[in-house]
């Protein structure tokens, strides 16, 4: 090498000076090859280019974003070319109101692209996820936005009608309201055991249609949220006339004097102002009829279900032509109320 070297010094003196023998230009030329090659062997080789980036990964949005949950499972659609892949990982973020987005979670793909990441803790209110494949060629671009919302608050109810304690004659009430918006509204009447379901329009506004019966209804009105969460009012309905009613009812109200003696039952029905049984009620029973003296009874109380009755004979010696049945009832609460059907003798 050394003796190459001096050779080569040589040379390019002979040269310099315009006296270049042929010897000495095959052995210049020989040397400049050997030292372009043993450049060509120490020099570094071309670089392997880095794994192309992967294509953003995809988070599955939930049927419904609202949640009462504080941890969900994320559901995350990896490209299939880095599913299985060894140096994959997916990177969750998630973004809270006016932050920027933060790592929640960063797990290796798996050997499919459905990829679930468990437990993911979620603040109050809405939480923006979004996810990227990160690899040896870098980080992905960010996923389309996927939101859950976390609500644990009780939906209000405010029933604008009917009243509470109101009383009416219909068959058939409209409860009508306002809830949370899309919150699903049940109500159900204790009385009857029927129910009935509406779901609450964008503006949280209700109306739903139920049948009531006679008597004091217990209407139980729940609102659920679309993120779960349940409340309820008590309404109660009184169906009936407003006023004490008597009815008054006969086994037989035609007569013939020629078969007379003949028994004859009277009953009596009495009903509260809100529809209910009345028990404990006075009923004084009369029966007039043609040619006889007017047959009274003994005061008689009304049962539990608010009936009383008397029975009687109508005896022989009645002339034909019409007399009446009536009944006297009388309640400390209600005042008198009387009632009358028609008796007919032939």
């Amino acid at each position: 090498m050394a003796a190459s070297i001096a050779l080569l010094s040589l040379g390019i003196v002979w040269v310099a000076s315009g006296a270049v023998g042929p010897a000495m230009d095959g052995a210049v030329r020989g040397v400049g090859g050997f030292v372009s090659s043993v450049g060509s062997a120490v020099s570094s080789p071309e670089p392997t280019s880095a794994p192309a980036i992967a294509d953003a990964p995809t988070v599955v949005a939930p049927l419904e974003a609202y949640t009462n949950d504080d941890v969900v499972d994320v559901t995350v659609h990896v490209p299939s070319n880095v599913a299985g892949a060894d140096g994959y990982t997916v990177r969750l973020w998630v973004a809270l109101k006016d932050q920027d987005p933060q790592i929640a979670q960063e797990v290796p793909v798996g050997p499919t692209s459905v990829l679930v990441i468990a437990e993911v803790e979620l603040e109050k209110g809405r939480n923006d996820m979004q996810a990227s494949i990160v690899g040896p060629g870098g980080e992905s671009e960010l996923s389309p936005v996927a939101s859950w919302i976390l609500d644990q608050s009780r939906p209000s109810i405010k029933i604008s009608s009917p009243k509470d304690n109101a009383s009416t004659s219909k068959t058939a009430v409209t409860v009508k309201g306002k809830t949370q918006a899309n919150s699903t509204v049940r109500v159900r009447n204790d009385l009857t055991g029927a129910s009935v379901t509406v779901v609450a329009g964008k503006d949280g506004l209700f109306e739903a249609r139920i049948g009531i019966e006679s008597g004091i209804n217990t209407l139980n009105v729940t609102s659920t949220d679309p993120a779960g969460n349940p409340n309820a009012e008590v309404l109660t309905i009184r169906r009936g006339s407003g006023s004490m009613q008597v009815t008054l009812t006969g086994s037989a109200y035609r007569f013939t004097a020629k078969k007379l003696p003949r028994r004859v039952t009277l009953t009596v029905v009495v009903s509260g102002p809100d529809g209910r049984r009345v028990a404990g009620a006075t009923a004084l029973f009369t029966v007039t009829v043609p040619g006889l003296e007017a047959i009274v009874s003994t005061e008689r109380p009304t049962d539990r279900s608010g009936v009383a009755t008397f029975t009687t004979s109508i005896p022989r010696g009645a002339l034909a032509g019409s007399g009446l049945a009536s009944v006297l009832v009388t309640t400390p609460e209600y005042g008198q109320l009387t009632d009358r059907q028609v008796l007919t003798v032939k």
